[in-house]
């Protein structure tokens, strides 16, 4: 099923033996679109800490709820999972356990993890001008990858929404410029409206 980051904000995440917290984020890979990791608000239960899951051990989701297929207890020992004052961006070590601060890009951190919730925002353009601006992110949560970027098209087309496939993106700034360039030729060439 697609999910918009906005729903997907709203989940409680809960593991095998209670819940864990609410999710506040994701965490991609911009070359291949795919969530490594789920930022969950530990809430009471990891006192104001958060928790970074990978999507692989999720079992299950209803309209409220996120399943994951660990417990307390092994989210707090995993190699995988990465717990960390909220705030902090982190990363596992190779070979171990974290956490492990993951400095900025521009301080040559990793370049290819964004999130989520940034995105929004993002201006999308074309070749002959602007389209619109990102609203929302839809995320399959079965494979857990980014299938679509929801356009506002105020400016192009007033009142409608476009989707648009990561794929069809040529050209993406991460930096304060926010701007994402189409495959499409000329903003004539979209027919995916929602």
């Amino acid at each position: 099923m697609l999910r918009g980051i906005r729903d997907l904000r709203r989940f409680t995440i809960a593991a095998t033996d209670g819940i864990l917290g609410s999710m506040t984020d994701l965490y991609f890979d911009d070359r291949n679109w795919a969530v490594r990791y789920l930022v969950v608000e530990g809430g009471n239960w990891l006192q104001g800490r958060r928790v970074f899951v990978p999507p692989l051990p999720v079992r299950s989701s209803d309209p409220t709820t996120i399943r994951v297929g660990l417990s307390k207890r092994q989210v707090e020992t995993s190699s995988e999972v990465i717990t960390t004052p909220a705030g902090a961006v982190t990363s596992a070590p190779h070979g171990g356990f974290g956490p492990v601060t993951l400095p900025l890009p521009r301080d040559g951190g990793d370049v290819h993890l964004q999130t989520a919730t940034a995105v929004v925002g993002y201006a999308v353009r074309a070749e002959d001008g602007e389209i619109g601006h990102v609203k929302d992110v839809l995320v399959d949560d079965k494979s857990w990858t980014i299938r679509y970027l929801v356009i506002d098209t105020e400016k192009w087309w007033a009142g409608k929404r476009v989707l648009v496939s990561p794929a069809w993106l040529t050209r993406v700034t991460w930096d304060d410029a926010k701007t994402f360039l189409c495959i499409a030729t000329a903003v004539d060439d979209w027919g995916v409206s929602v």
